[in-house]
């Protein structure tokens, strides 16, 4: 049974820039929206509110730009982004972690100011260059999403039944005439999702008779998840057999060739899969 596997959610303090730099600011934004990362929004905070507000965020965003915003009595000082940036380099911690982002950096020039930033980078500071926010953001993640314990519950099955939440409600008729007559553990997955099904579903299969990928409209999905499982659990070599299920109304036969000599598949009827699947259950007991 799938219990609570997850990443950890983070909340971001997004500094103000200066005015050069408030079109990228603006398309940072944008993409830190999309990809659901909360946000804490900097812009024209001073003093005592980036005194309050900082410490609330798990990180926080820096974009560097051609105003120097880090030698005092420059012009960019004593702006939003230059308070902003002295308050959370004093938070720098293994429990807050600040992004500095130069985007514009050019044929590897780099300002005075901004050297004299990264000679001067404290532990949990981290410094990046490359153009494109999207780039940034995903990096970001990376850093930021350290992966909390798995909280699993591995039950003994007969059956370990995994399809896309797409296709869940012609997946809940095939569990239902399953679980009457086997053990089944399902797992509905959400590809929308940042939950790391990876660790779960191997030491889940470890515990089953045999693994079915099931899918009605997600075949583009399913076909390679499949394989990337099967690849993931030893191959050939793998003790759970694996079996790939399409409903016929919209699988397509062609699509799983790619599993010719590796895996076990079928595309049959939706009220004959649950049968489909009891005949490969049973072939690969009397096997073990």
């Amino acid at each position: 049974m799938f219990v609570n596997l997850y990443n950890r959610n983070f909340t971001v303090f997004l500094a103000d820039a200066t005015e050069e730099m408030a079109d990228i600011r603006q398309d940072l934004k944008y993409v830190l929206v999309k990809a659901r990362i909360q946000i804490i929004d900097g812009e024209g905070v001073l003093y005592d509110e980036a005194n309050k507000q900082i410490p609330t965020a798990d990180c926080s965003i820096h974009i560097i730009g051609t105003s120097d915003i880090n030698t005092p009595d420059s012009e960019g000082y004593n702006s939003p982004a230059g308070v902003q940036y002295r308050v959370a380099k004093a938070l720098c911690s293994p429990s807050f972690k600040m992004f500095l982002w130069n985007p514009k950096r050019a044929n590897g020039s780099i300002l005075p100011f901004v050297n004299d930033i990264r000679r001067d980078i404290v532990e949990n500071t981290i410094y990046f260059d490359k153009p494109s926010p999207i780039v940034f953001v995903e990096d970001l993640r990376t850093i930021m999403n350290v992966k909390q314990e798995a909280v699993t519950h591995h039950e003994p099955a007969d059956i370990f039944f995994m399809y896309n939440e797409l296709d869940g409600e012609s997946a809940a008729g095939i569990f239902n005439m399953l679980r009457d007559v086997q053990k089944v553990t399902k797992l509905p997955l959400n590809m929308a999702s940042d939950l790391d099904y990876n660790t779960y579903i191997r030491e889940q299969l470890a515990h089953s008779k045999i693994g079915v990928v099931y899918y009605n409209y997600a075949g583009d999905w399913a076909v390679p998840f499949a394989r990337q499982i099967w690849k993931d659990t030893g191959g050939n070599s793998s003790h759970t057999p694996l079996l790939v299920a399409g409903n016929s109304e919209h699988a397509d036969p062609d699509e799983q060739k790619v599993f010719d000599g590796i895996m076990a598949c079928t595309v049959d009827e939706q009220l004959r899969i649950p049968l489909d699947i009891k005949v490969f259950l049973d072939k690969n007991t009397k096997q073990q």
